[in-house]
Protein backbone atom coordinates (compact mmCIF):
# COMPACT_ATOMS: atom_id res chain seq x y z
CA UNK A 1 0.00 0.00 0.00
CA UNK A 2 1.68 3.46 -0.62
CA UNK A 3 1.81 5.40 2.80
CA UNK A 4 2.75 8.61 1.59
CA UNK A 5 -0.91 10.53 2.71
CA UNK A 6 -1.78 11.49 5.77
CA UNK A 7 -5.65 11.29 5.88
CA UNK A 8 -8.19 13.39 8.09
CA UNK A 9 -11.58 13.58 8.12
CA UNK A 10 -13.49 15.23 11.33
CA UNK A 11 -17.25 13.90 10.12
CA UNK A 12 -18.08 11.22 12.26
CA UNK A 13 -19.79 9.30 9.59
CA UNK A 14 -16.32 8.76 7.53
CA UNK A 15 -16.16 5.47 7.75
CA UNK A 16 -12.90 2.62 7.32
CA UNK A 17 -13.71 0.44 4.57
CA UNK A 18 -11.15 -2.40 3.25
CA UNK A 19 -11.29 -4.56 0.29
CA UNK A 20 -9.20 -6.70 -2.28
CA UNK A 21 -5.80 -4.16 -2.59
CA UNK A 22 -7.64 -1.37 -1.11
CA UNK A 23 -7.92 0.48 1.98
CA UNK A 24 -9.74 4.08 2.57
CA UNK A 25 -12.54 5.82 4.43
CA UNK A 26 -16.24 6.32 2.79
CA UNK A 27 -18.82 8.47 3.94
CA UNK A 28 -23.08 8.31 2.92
CA UNK A 29 -24.48 6.07 0.47
CA UNK A 30 -25.06 5.11 -3.42
CA UNK A 31 -27.24 2.62 -5.31
CA UNK A 32 -25.38 0.42 -7.99
CA UNK A 33 -26.29 -2.06 -10.31
CA UNK A 34 -29.90 -2.74 -7.98
CA UNK A 35 -27.48 -2.97 -4.78
CA UNK A 36 -27.35 -0.32 -1.81
CA UNK A 37 -23.92 0.44 -0.95
CA UNK A 38 -22.76 2.14 2.48
CA UNK A 39 -19.63 1.67 4.18
CA UNK A 40 -21.16 -1.66 6.09
CA UNK A 41 -20.86 -3.14 2.67
CA UNK A 42 -18.49 -1.42 0.42
CA UNK A 43 -15.36 -3.40 0.37
CA UNK A 44 -17.56 -6.87 0.06
CA UNK A 45 -18.80 -5.56 -3.57
CA UNK A 46 -15.61 -3.72 -4.67
CA UNK A 47 -12.15 -5.02 -5.56
CA UNK A 48 -9.18 -2.46 -6.27
CA UNK A 49 -8.91 -3.19 -9.73
CA UNK A 50 -12.75 -2.61 -10.07
CA UNK A 51 -12.56 0.46 -8.22
CA UNK A 52 -9.13 1.64 -10.82
CA UNK A 53 -11.72 1.70 -13.59
CA UNK A 54 -14.80 2.38 -12.51
CA UNK A 55 -16.64 5.10 -14.30
CA UNK A 56 -18.61 6.91 -11.26
CA UNK A 57 -21.11 8.40 -13.25
CA UNK A 58 -22.97 5.16 -12.52
CA UNK A 59 -23.00 5.62 -8.52
CA UNK A 60 -26.26 6.74 -8.23
CA UNK A 61 -26.24 8.97 -4.35
CA UNK A 62 -24.56 11.01 -1.78
CA UNK A 63 -21.20 9.87 -1.09
CA UNK A 64 -17.27 10.91 -0.56
CA UNK A 65 -14.37 7.95 -1.22
CA UNK A 66 -10.92 8.00 -0.01
CA UNK A 67 -8.73 4.90 -0.87
CA UNK A 68 -5.26 3.71 -1.48
CA UNK A 69 -3.47 1.11 -3.11
CA UNK A 70 0.10 0.17 -3.85
CA UNK A 71 0.24 2.92 -6.56
CA UNK A 72 -1.89 6.30 -5.20
CA UNK A 73 -4.43 7.59 -3.78
CA UNK A 74 -8.05 8.76 -4.86
CA UNK A 75 -10.32 10.88 -4.02
CA UNK A 76 -14.10 10.91 -5.77
CA UNK A 77 -16.88 12.95 -4.84
CA UNK A 78 -20.57 12.60 -5.71
CA UNK A 79 -22.11 13.84 -9.00
CA UNK A 80 -22.88 17.00 -6.70
CA UNK A 81 -20.01 17.64 -3.95
CA UNK A 82 -22.17 17.18 -1.52
CA UNK A 83 -19.05 15.70 0.82
CA UNK A 84 -16.43 17.96 0.19
CA UNK A 85 -12.47 16.83 -0.02
CA UNK A 86 -9.27 18.87 -0.06
CA UNK A 87 -6.19 18.12 -0.55
CA UNK A 88 -2.45 19.51 0.11
CA UNK A 89 1.24 18.55 1.00
CA UNK A 90 3.20 18.99 3.63
CA UNK A 91 6.76 19.99 3.76
CA UNK A 92 8.26 16.35 3.32
CA UNK A 93 5.88 16.14 0.13
CA UNK A 94 3.71 13.52 1.90
CA UNK A 95 -0.44 14.19 0.47
CA UNK A 96 -3.00 15.66 3.40
CA UNK A 97 -6.11 14.81 2.82
CA UNK A 98 -8.97 16.68 4.70
CA UNK A 99 -12.98 16.99 4.55
CA UNK A 100 -12.24 20.09 6.09
CA UNK A 101 -9.69 23.46 5.99
CA UNK A 102 -9.52 25.54 9.08
CA UNK A 103 -7.31 28.63 8.01
CA UNK A 104 -4.27 29.34 10.71
CA UNK A 105 -1.87 32.39 10.65
CA UNK A 106 0.69 32.52 8.33
CA UNK A 107 -1.74 30.30 5.59
CA UNK A 108 -1.56 32.30 1.93
CA UNK A 109 -4.25 33.89 -0.29
CA UNK A 110 -5.11 33.29 -3.59
CA UNK A 111 -5.39 37.08 -4.70
CA UNK A 112 -7.98 35.44 -8.02
CA UNK A 113 -9.59 33.34 -5.76
CA UNK A 114 -10.52 36.27 -3.96
CA UNK A 115 -11.47 37.96 -6.18
CA UNK A 116 -13.95 35.20 -7.51
CA UNK A 117 -15.45 34.56 -3.94
CA UNK A 118 -15.93 38.42 -3.67
CA UNK A 119 -17.96 38.20 -6.97
CA UNK A 120 -19.98 34.81 -7.17
CA UNK A 121 -19.36 34.02 -3.58
CA UNK A 122 -17.58 30.65 -3.99
CA UNK A 123 -14.14 30.21 -5.42
CA UNK A 124 -13.78 28.47 -9.31
CA UNK A 125 -12.56 24.96 -10.07
CA UNK A 126 -10.22 23.14 -8.15
CA UNK A 127 -9.15 26.64 -6.19
CA UNK A 128 -9.42 27.58 -2.48
CA UNK A 129 -8.60 30.80 -0.98
CA UNK A 130 -5.99 29.23 0.11
CA UNK A 131 -2.79 29.14 -1.83
CA UNK A 132 -1.41 25.49 -0.25
CA UNK A 133 -4.90 23.77 -0.65
CA UNK A 134 -7.31 22.70 -3.70
CA UNK A 135 -10.68 21.00 -3.76
CA UNK A 136 -12.21 17.90 -5.45
CA UNK A 137 -14.75 19.57 -7.61
CA UNK A 138 -18.11 17.88 -8.83
CA UNK A 139 -18.12 14.95 -10.68
CA UNK A 140 -14.69 14.33 -10.56
CA UNK A 141 -12.08 12.12 -9.04
CA UNK A 142 -7.68 12.82 -8.36
CA UNK A 143 -5.46 10.74 -8.21
CA UNK A 144 -2.25 11.31 -5.67
CA UNK A 145 0.83 10.15 -6.65
CA UNK A 146 4.18 12.25 -7.43
CA UNK A 147 1.61 14.10 -8.83
CA UNK A 148 -2.02 15.23 -8.45
CA UNK A 149 -4.50 14.28 -11.44
CA UNK A 150 -7.78 15.22 -11.59
CA UNK A 151 -10.62 13.87 -13.97
CA UNK A 152 -13.98 14.84 -14.67
CA UNK A 153 -16.49 11.89 -15.05
CA UNK A 154 -19.58 13.14 -16.64
CA UNK A 155 -20.58 15.78 -18.70
CA UNK A 156 -23.84 17.63 -18.77
CA UNK A 157 -23.23 18.44 -22.35
CA UNK A 158 -24.87 16.06 -24.07
CA UNK A 159 -27.00 15.54 -27.00
CA UNK A 160 -30.87 15.95 -26.53
CA UNK A 161 -33.62 13.58 -27.40
CA UNK A 162 -37.20 14.36 -28.95
CA UNK A 163 -40.66 13.24 -27.91
CA UNK A 164 -44.11 14.68 -26.79
CA UNK A 165 -43.98 16.34 -24.05
CA UNK A 166 -46.51 13.73 -22.05
CA UNK A 167 -43.83 11.12 -22.98
CA UNK A 168 -41.33 13.08 -21.18
CA UNK A 169 -43.84 13.84 -18.50
CA UNK A 170 -44.58 10.24 -17.75
CA UNK A 171 -40.94 9.39 -17.95
CA UNK A 172 -40.56 12.23 -15.03
CA UNK A 173 -43.17 11.26 -12.91
CA UNK A 174 -41.63 7.70 -12.93
CA UNK A 175 -38.09 8.98 -11.76
CA UNK A 176 -40.08 10.51 -9.08
CA UNK A 177 -41.83 7.67 -7.76
CA UNK A 178 -38.58 5.91 -7.77
CA UNK A 179 -36.36 8.04 -5.95
CA UNK A 180 -39.12 8.70 -3.67
CA UNK A 181 -39.66 5.11 -2.89
CA UNK A 182 -36.33 4.79 -2.18
CA UNK A 183 -35.79 7.90 0.04
CA UNK A 184 -38.67 6.54 2.57
CA UNK A 185 -37.01 3.16 2.23
CA UNK A 186 -33.72 5.24 3.54
CA UNK A 187 -36.20 7.26 5.85
CA UNK A 188 -38.08 4.25 7.67
CA UNK A 189 -37.57 5.23 11.71
CA UNK A 190 -36.17 9.11 11.34
CA UNK A 191 -36.82 12.10 12.34
CA UNK A 192 -37.33 14.35 9.04
CA UNK A 193 -37.41 18.17 9.22
CA UNK A 194 -38.23 19.94 6.28
CA UNK A 195 -37.49 23.18 5.01
CA UNK A 196 -40.80 24.22 3.85
CA UNK A 197 -40.27 27.54 2.39
CA UNK A 198 -43.70 27.13 0.13
CA UNK A 199 -42.66 26.90 -2.84
CA UNK A 200 -42.45 24.38 -5.77
CA UNK A 201 -39.81 22.35 -4.40
CA UNK A 202 -39.93 21.25 -0.96
CA UNK A 203 -43.77 21.18 -1.45
CA UNK A 204 -42.92 18.10 -3.97
CA UNK A 205 -40.58 16.36 -0.75
CA UNK A 206 -43.58 16.94 1.54
CA UNK A 207 -46.24 15.71 -0.70
CA UNK A 208 -44.52 12.63 -1.58
CA UNK A 209 -43.37 11.34 1.70
CA UNK A 210 -46.79 12.03 2.93
CA UNK A 211 -48.03 9.42 0.35
CA UNK A 212 -45.83 7.40 1.75
CA UNK A 213 -46.88 7.03 5.31
CA UNK A 214 -44.39 9.08 6.77
CA UNK A 215 -46.71 12.36 7.89
CA UNK A 216 -45.93 11.36 11.75
CA UNK A 217 -42.11 11.23 11.09
CA UNK A 218 -41.92 15.32 9.44
CA UNK A 219 -41.65 18.42 11.22
CA UNK A 220 -41.86 21.05 8.87
CA UNK A 221 -40.45 25.00 9.58
CA UNK A 222 -39.58 27.95 7.96
CA UNK A 223 -38.84 31.90 8.76
CA UNK A 224 -38.54 35.44 8.16
CA UNK A 225 -40.27 38.50 9.56
CA UNK A 226 -44.22 37.76 10.96
CA UNK A 227 -46.85 37.72 7.96
CA UNK A 228 -44.45 37.29 5.36
CA UNK A 229 -45.63 35.53 1.92
CA UNK A 230 -43.49 32.26 2.02
CA UNK A 231 -44.35 31.49 5.78
CA UNK A 232 -48.14 32.14 5.42
CA UNK A 233 -47.62 29.58 2.31
CA UNK A 234 -45.63 27.04 3.80
CA UNK A 235 -48.67 27.17 6.95
CA UNK A 236 -51.06 26.19 4.37
CA UNK A 237 -49.14 23.42 2.72
CA UNK A 238 -48.15 21.96 6.33
CA UNK A 239 -52.04 22.17 7.22
CA UNK A 240 -53.25 20.13 3.86
CA UNK A 241 -50.75 17.37 4.72
CA UNK A 242 -51.47 17.45 8.24
CA UNK A 243 -47.63 18.33 9.30
CA UNK A 244 -46.34 19.46 12.12
CA UNK A 245 -45.41 23.33 11.68
CA UNK A 246 -42.77 25.27 13.38
CA UNK A 247 -42.11 29.13 12.64
CA UNK A 248 -39.22 31.34 13.47
CA UNK A 249 -39.77 35.11 13.52
CA UNK A 250 -36.46 37.05 12.28
CA UNK A 251 -36.10 40.34 12.94
CA UNK A 252 -33.18 43.34 12.84
CA UNK A 253 -32.03 42.89 16.33
CA UNK A 254 -31.78 39.08 16.13
CA UNK A 255 -29.59 39.15 13.35
CA UNK A 256 -27.27 42.26 14.44
CA UNK A 257 -26.58 39.41 18.02
CA UNK A 258 -25.95 36.63 15.69
CA UNK A 259 -23.78 38.40 13.26
CA UNK A 260 -21.35 39.35 16.37
CA UNK A 261 -21.39 35.93 17.71
CA UNK A 262 -18.48 33.86 18.13
CA UNK A 263 -21.04 30.74 17.42
CA UNK A 264 -21.28 32.71 13.82
CA UNK A 265 -17.62 33.15 13.51
CA UNK A 266 -17.07 29.41 14.24
CA UNK A 267 -20.16 28.54 11.83
CA UNK A 268 -18.39 30.53 9.09
CA UNK A 269 -15.19 28.81 9.33
CA UNK A 270 -16.72 25.17 9.63
CA UNK A 271 -18.59 25.93 6.68
CA UNK A 272 -16.49 27.87 4.41
CA UNK A 273 -13.70 25.47 3.86
CA UNK A 274 -12.12 28.67 1.93
CA UNK A 275 -15.07 27.50 -1.12
CA UNK A 276 -18.11 29.02 -0.92
CA UNK A 277 -19.86 31.81 1.33
CA UNK A 278 -21.51 30.45 4.53
CA UNK A 279 -25.22 29.92 4.42
CA UNK A 280 -27.20 32.58 6.71
CA UNK A 281 -30.59 32.14 6.28
CA UNK A 282 -31.40 29.10 7.64
CA UNK A 283 -28.53 29.53 10.86
CA UNK A 284 -30.78 31.04 13.60
CA UNK A 285 -33.68 28.64 12.72
CA UNK A 286 -31.41 25.83 12.69
CA UNK A 287 -30.15 26.83 15.59
CA UNK A 288 -33.25 27.11 17.80
CA UNK A 289 -35.22 24.21 16.06
CA UNK A 290 -32.87 21.72 16.93
CA UNK A 291 -33.20 23.05 21.01
CA UNK A 292 -36.38 23.38 20.97
CA UNK A 293 -37.32 19.85 19.50
CA UNK A 294 -34.14 18.12 21.04
CA UNK A 295 -33.26 16.77 17.90
CA UNK A 296 -31.28 13.39 17.50
CA UNK A 297 -29.44 13.29 14.09
CA UNK A 298 -32.94 14.05 12.68
CA UNK A 299 -32.13 13.48 8.44
CA UNK A 300 -32.94 17.61 6.98
CA UNK A 301 -34.38 17.58 3.35
CA UNK A 302 -33.85 20.37 1.89
CA UNK A 303 -35.18 21.47 -1.69
CA UNK A 304 -31.99 21.76 -3.44
CA UNK A 305 -31.74 21.96 -6.25
CA UNK A 306 -34.08 21.26 -8.74
CA UNK A 307 -35.58 24.59 -9.77
CA UNK A 308 -31.81 24.94 -11.54
CA UNK A 309 -32.23 21.70 -12.87
CA UNK A 310 -35.29 21.81 -14.36
CA UNK A 311 -34.30 24.97 -16.35
CA UNK A 312 -35.23 27.71 -13.54
CA UNK A 313 -31.55 29.72 -14.24
CA UNK A 314 -31.88 29.64 -18.53
CA UNK A 315 -32.29 33.12 -20.03
CA UNK A 316 -34.34 33.21 -23.21
CA UNK A 317 -31.89 34.31 -25.09
CA UNK A 318 -29.75 30.82 -24.71
CA UNK A 319 -32.58 28.83 -26.08
CA UNK A 320 -33.05 30.44 -29.50
CA UNK A 321 -32.29 28.33 -32.51
CA UNK A 322 -28.75 29.76 -33.51
CA UNK A 323 -24.96 29.58 -33.60
CA UNK A 324 -23.73 31.47 -30.63
CA UNK A 325 -20.30 33.36 -29.88
CA UNK A 326 -18.33 32.44 -26.81
CA UNK A 327 -18.50 36.26 -25.62
CA UNK A 328 -22.35 35.48 -25.33
CA UNK A 329 -21.95 32.44 -23.76
CA UNK A 330 -19.36 34.62 -21.37
CA UNK A 331 -22.14 37.09 -21.00
CA UNK A 332 -25.08 34.49 -19.87
CA UNK A 333 -23.26 33.14 -17.32
CA UNK A 334 -21.90 36.28 -15.60
CA UNK A 335 -25.11 38.12 -15.53
CA UNK A 336 -26.38 35.34 -13.66
CA UNK A 337 -23.67 35.08 -11.63
CA UNK A 338 -20.76 37.70 -11.39
CA UNK A 339 -23.09 39.91 -9.62
CA UNK A 340 -22.54 40.60 -5.97
CA UNK A 341 -20.70 43.37 -6.48
CA UNK A 342 -19.83 45.80 -9.56
CA UNK A 343 -16.34 46.76 -10.66
CA UNK A 344 -16.66 50.71 -10.69
CA UNK A 345 -16.15 51.96 -13.88
CA UNK A 346 -16.31 48.27 -15.67
CA UNK A 347 -19.18 47.47 -17.38
CA UNK A 348 -18.68 43.80 -16.50
CA UNK A 349 -15.76 41.18 -15.53
CA UNK A 350 -15.09 40.31 -18.97
CA UNK A 351 -12.17 41.52 -19.60
CA UNK A 352 -10.50 40.80 -15.69
CA UNK A 353 -8.96 37.57 -15.25
CA UNK A 354 -11.56 35.65 -13.53
CA UNK A 355 -13.59 37.02 -16.97
CA UNK A 356 -10.54 35.63 -19.18
CA UNK A 357 -10.95 32.39 -16.70
CA UNK A 358 -15.00 31.78 -17.98
CA UNK A 359 -13.71 32.05 -21.44
CA UNK A 360 -11.39 28.88 -20.86
CA UNK A 361 -13.69 27.15 -19.72
CA UNK A 362 -16.40 27.80 -22.23
CA UNK A 363 -13.48 26.88 -25.11
CA UNK A 364 -13.32 23.41 -23.81
CA UNK A 365 -16.28 22.86 -25.79
CA UNK A 366 -16.80 23.60 -29.62
CA UNK A 367 -20.61 23.63 -31.47
CA UNK A 368 -22.43 26.22 -30.03
CA UNK A 369 -25.62 25.56 -30.99
CA UNK A 370 -28.45 26.43 -28.66
CA UNK A 371 -29.22 22.69 -26.99
CA UNK A 372 -25.48 22.90 -26.43
CA UNK A 373 -25.12 26.35 -24.92
CA UNK A 374 -28.01 26.10 -22.57
CA UNK A 375 -26.71 22.71 -21.34
CA UNK A 376 -22.71 24.78 -20.96
CA UNK A 377 -24.43 27.23 -19.00
CA UNK A 378 -25.57 24.84 -16.49
CA UNK A 379 -22.93 22.95 -16.12
CA UNK A 380 -21.01 25.61 -15.21
CA UNK A 381 -23.91 26.40 -13.01
CA UNK A 382 -23.52 23.34 -11.58
CA UNK A 383 -19.92 22.78 -10.50
CA UNK A 384 -19.34 25.76 -9.52
CA UNK A 385 -22.25 27.49 -8.21
CA UNK A 386 -24.81 24.64 -6.88
CA UNK A 387 -21.82 22.30 -5.79
CA UNK A 388 -20.19 24.61 -3.90
CA UNK A 389 -22.46 27.82 -2.50
CA UNK A 390 -26.32 26.12 -2.54
CA UNK A 391 -25.34 22.67 -1.57
CA UNK A 392 -23.04 23.66 0.93
CA UNK A 393 -25.50 25.01 2.47
CA UNK A 394 -26.23 21.51 4.32
CA UNK A 395 -23.34 22.15 6.08
CA UNK A 396 -25.62 24.19 8.52
CA UNK A 397 -27.14 21.18 9.44
CA UNK A 398 -24.10 19.29 10.19
CA UNK A 399 -22.93 22.15 12.48
CA UNK A 400 -25.62 21.52 14.91
CA UNK A 401 -25.23 17.59 14.54
CA UNK A 402 -28.02 16.90 12.08
CA UNK A 403 -27.92 14.31 9.20
CA UNK A 404 -29.12 15.82 5.63
CA UNK A 405 -30.31 14.54 2.45
CA UNK A 406 -30.97 16.49 -1.38
CA UNK A 407 -33.26 13.84 -2.84
CA UNK A 408 -34.38 16.24 -5.74
CA UNK A 409 -30.44 16.43 -7.08
CA UNK A 410 -30.63 12.76 -6.96
CA UNK A 411 -28.60 11.11 -10.12
CA UNK A 412 -31.71 10.35 -12.16
CA UNK A 413 -33.11 13.68 -12.43
CA UNK A 414 -29.58 14.80 -13.27
CA UNK A 415 -29.72 11.99 -16.36
CA UNK A 416 -33.64 12.86 -16.97
CA UNK A 417 -32.69 16.80 -17.18
CA UNK A 418 -29.61 16.70 -19.02
CA UNK A 419 -31.25 14.83 -22.25
CA UNK A 420 -34.62 17.52 -22.21
CA UNK A 421 -34.41 20.03 -25.00
CA UNK A 422 -34.19 23.63 -24.43
CA UNK A 423 -37.63 24.94 -24.89
CA UNK A 424 -39.09 22.26 -22.24
CA UNK A 425 -36.52 22.96 -19.89
CA UNK A 426 -36.96 26.99 -20.01
CA UNK A 427 -38.73 28.62 -17.45
CA UNK A 428 -39.25 24.47 -15.52
CA UNK A 429 -41.74 24.20 -18.39
CA UNK A 430 -41.80 20.17 -18.56
CA UNK A 431 -41.15 20.44 -14.53
CA UNK A 432 -44.16 22.17 -13.61
CA UNK A 433 -46.20 20.47 -16.19
CA UNK A 434 -45.61 17.24 -14.84
CA UNK A 435 -45.94 18.73 -11.28
CA UNK A 436 -49.73 19.93 -12.27
CA UNK A 437 -49.63 16.22 -13.47
CA UNK A 438 -49.29 14.93 -10.86
CA UNK A 439 -50.59 16.77 -8.05
CA UNK A 440 -53.20 18.79 -9.66
CA UNK A 441 -54.78 20.12 -6.20
CA UNK A 442 -51.11 21.43 -5.65
CA UNK A 443 -49.82 22.82 -8.45
CA UNK A 444 -51.46 24.65 -11.57
CA UNK A 445 -51.18 23.84 -14.78
CA UNK A 446 -48.22 26.16 -16.60
CA UNK A 447 -48.63 28.10 -20.00
CA UNK A 448 -45.72 27.15 -22.55
CA UNK A 449 -43.14 30.33 -22.31
CA UNK A 450 -42.59 31.99 -25.11
CA UNK A 451 -40.53 34.62 -26.74
CA UNK A 452 -39.20 37.66 -24.21
CA UNK A 453 -38.70 41.08 -24.57
CA UNK A 454 -36.19 41.90 -22.00
CA UNK A 455 -36.04 45.25 -20.57
CA UNK A 456 -32.69 45.70 -22.09
CA UNK A 457 -34.33 45.23 -25.89
CA UNK A 458 -37.22 47.37 -24.66
CA UNK A 459 -35.02 50.26 -22.94
CA UNK A 460 -32.64 50.67 -25.51
CA UNK A 461 -30.06 53.15 -24.94
CA UNK A 462 -31.74 54.33 -21.91
CA UNK A 463 -31.40 50.94 -20.19
CA UNK A 464 -28.08 51.42 -18.32
CA UNK A 465 -29.30 54.83 -16.95
CA UNK A 466 -32.97 53.02 -15.68
CA UNK A 467 -31.15 49.62 -14.56
CA UNK A 468 -28.89 52.22 -12.21
CA UNK A 469 -31.57 54.37 -10.80
CA UNK A 470 -33.36 51.36 -10.36
CA UNK A 471 -31.23 49.42 -8.06
CA UNK A 472 -29.59 52.62 -6.49
CA UNK A 473 -33.38 53.02 -5.19
CA UNK A 474 -33.92 49.19 -4.15
CA UNK A 475 -30.62 49.32 -2.54
CA UNK A 476 -31.60 52.40 -0.10
CA UNK A 477 -35.06 50.69 0.49
CA UNK A 478 -33.74 47.16 1.03
CA UNK A 479 -32.73 47.83 4.88
CA UNK A 480 -36.43 48.29 5.91
CA UNK A 481 -38.28 45.99 3.20
CA UNK A 482 -36.72 42.52 2.87
CA UNK A 483 -38.84 40.13 4.63
CA UNK A 484 -36.06 38.23 5.68
CA UNK A 485 -34.63 41.49 7.96
CA UNK A 486 -30.89 40.13 7.73
CA UNK A 487 -29.51 43.59 6.95
CA UNK A 488 -30.16 43.60 10.72
CA UNK A 489 -26.17 43.10 10.96
CA UNK A 490 -26.32 46.39 10.78
CA UNK A 491 -27.16 48.09 13.70
CA UNK A 492 -28.37 51.24 12.15
CA UNK A 493 -29.36 52.70 8.58
CA UNK A 494 -26.55 55.04 8.77
CA UNK A 495 -24.11 51.88 8.85
CA UNK A 496 -25.83 50.30 5.99
CA UNK A 497 -25.75 52.53 3.74
CA UNK A 498 -21.68 53.29 4.74
CA UNK A 499 -21.25 49.21 3.49
CA UNK A 500 -22.90 49.69 -0.17
CA UNK A 501 -19.45 50.77 -0.87
CA UNK A 502 -16.11 49.84 -0.23
CA UNK A 503 -12.20 49.92 -2.22
CA UNK A 504 -10.09 46.51 -2.45
CA UNK A 505 -6.66 46.41 -3.72
CA UNK A 506 -7.07 50.34 -5.16
CA UNK A 507 -10.42 49.03 -6.92
CA UNK A 508 -13.85 50.46 -5.70
CA UNK A 509 -16.77 48.10 -5.99
CA UNK A 510 -20.51 49.09 -5.42
CA UNK A 511 -24.25 48.10 -6.37
CA UNK A 512 -24.13 44.96 -3.59
CA UNK A 513 -26.68 42.25 -5.02
CA UNK A 514 -27.96 40.96 -1.78
CA UNK A 515 -27.10 40.02 1.73
CA UNK A 516 -24.44 37.77 0.60
CA UNK A 517 -22.64 40.22 -0.97
CA UNK A 518 -21.53 42.07 2.36
CA UNK A 519 -21.20 38.49 4.04
CA UNK A 520 -18.36 37.69 1.23
CA UNK A 521 -16.89 41.37 2.32
CA UNK A 522 -16.78 40.70 5.70
CA UNK A 523 -15.50 36.91 4.95
CA UNK A 524 -12.50 37.76 3.39
CA UNK A 525 -11.58 40.60 5.89
CA UNK A 526 -11.85 37.62 8.74
CA UNK A 527 -9.78 34.97 6.95
CA UNK A 528 -6.93 37.57 6.30
CA UNK A 529 -7.40 38.62 9.98
CA UNK A 530 -7.07 34.61 11.08
CA UNK A 531 -4.00 34.52 8.65
CA UNK A 532 -1.74 37.36 8.78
Amino acid sequence: MARNCKINLRHKDFYPITGEGYEGFFRGYFYYENQYVTHENFGSIFSGTQLSSMDYSTWNGEYALVFTNEHNTTLVTDMKRSIPLFYSQDSASNWIVQDYITPYKGMKMVPEAEDEFLVTGFVFRDKTLFADWLQVPAVSYVELAKDAKQTYYYTYVLEKESAAIDTFAAELEQVFHELFDDLATRLQGRQIVIPLSGGYDSRLIALNLVERGLKDNITAFTYGRPGNGESTVSKQIADQLGLKWKYFAYDKKMWEDMYKSEDWKDYVVYSSNGVSVAHLQDFPSTKLLVQEENLQDAVFLPGHSLDYLAGGHLPYESIIDKEFEVSEIQTFIMNKHFRLWELNGEKTYANTNIGRGLIEDIEVYSNYTNERVSSLIDEWNWRERQSKFIINSVRVYEYFGQSWSLPLWDDRLIHFFSKLPADLKYKKYLYDYTLHKMHPDYYSMPQKPGPENSLKNKYGMLYPILRKLYRKKNLYRKYFDEPMEWFGIYPTYKQYVKSLKFTRNGKKYEHPYNINSFIVKDMIEMMKEITK
